[in-house]
């Protein structure tokens, strides 16, 4: 493991140490799936992890999970952090620092991370499926709107507008409307499970069979759950997931500025 990967995995560690203790339903999604199942680890060239709870599970673990984590881990979501901009949460090491591109001017804590998402359901009329993803497309603007990167003519004409109109000042507020907004459509009655906080759109919509009870594997000698039908899982989004990429294709995702596993974010700040 590089050394970003194991502080990563430090954090991987409490977080299910704390899901057992409070006997949460989790799975490892994404590419932290993928590489459990075809790595028993770490995709060699990832530089994160992705774990998922049901609503409920996930309203239990950031309500409870501070308490239960070690001095120097951070549970972070716009309601503990106001400025962070997402509608999910980030457990992290305050002793580190992790400061990606995009974010680097944002006033929030910036130490190493491992992504901790939602599930939620899904509308079954097709009126309020229309109703959510344009909601959806709203408040994901309303969150790139304070992010740093190029954007296209189009793009700085809305985000001036947001930004005009003062309605990213607030991010606690619109998290909270965002939540509410998926929120109301329980895992218990849907036929579909959805990761709305994760950049792939309709591929992180799954059947909910394909979670079920999750399946226990080794992701670098930790025991973990992932989907129960993790290879339907795991063809939805990647598609043929057991064929190597091309070397071009292995890299990472997150564009940082600063990755220091040793020194906190908070030190650098203050220089």
């Amino acid at each position: 493991m590089t050394p970003l990967q194991q502080k990563e995995f430090e954090i991987l560690k409490e977080f299910v140490k704390v899901c057992e203790k409070l006997s949460l339903n989790y799975y490892l999604v994404c590419g932290s799936a993928l590489g459990a199942v075809k790595y028993e680890g770490f995709i060699p060239w990832d530089d994160d992890i992705d774990v998922a709870l049901p609503r409920k599970d996930y309203n239990v673990f950031i309500k409870e999970a501070q308490s239960l984590l070690p001095q120097g881990l951070f549970v972070q979501n716009s309601y503990t952090d106001k400025t962070f901009p997402q509608m999910y949460t980030k457990l992290r090491d305050s002793n580190t620092t992790f400061i990606e591109k995009t974010v680097a001017k944002i006033p929030m804590n910036h130490g190493v991370f491992i992504d901790v998402f939602p599930l939620d359901g899904y509308p079954k009329k097709s009126v309020e499926v229309k109703k959510l993803e344009l909601l959806k497309k709203y408040y994901e603007t309303v969150y790139l709107s304070v992010a740093d990167f190029d954007r296209t003519w189009k793009t700085k004409i809305v985000h001036g507008l947001i930004n005009f109109l003062h309605l990213n000042k607030d991010m606690e507020k619109v998290s909270r409307k965002y939540t509410a907004l998926v929120s109301k459509y329980k895992t218990e009655s849907s036929s579909l499970w959805c990761n709305h906080g994760n950049w792939q759109g309709k591929l992180e919509y799954a059947k909910k069979e394909q979670y079920g009870k999750g399946t226990k594997v080794l992701f670098e000698g930790l025991e973990v759950s992932v989907p129960e039908k993790f290879d339907e899982y795991l063809t939805q989004k990647y598609g043929d997931w057991r064929r190597d990429l091309p070397e071009d294709k292995k890299k990472g995702h997150h564009t940082y500025l600063i990755c220091d596993v040793e020194e906190p974010y908070s030190i650098r700040n203050s220089e």
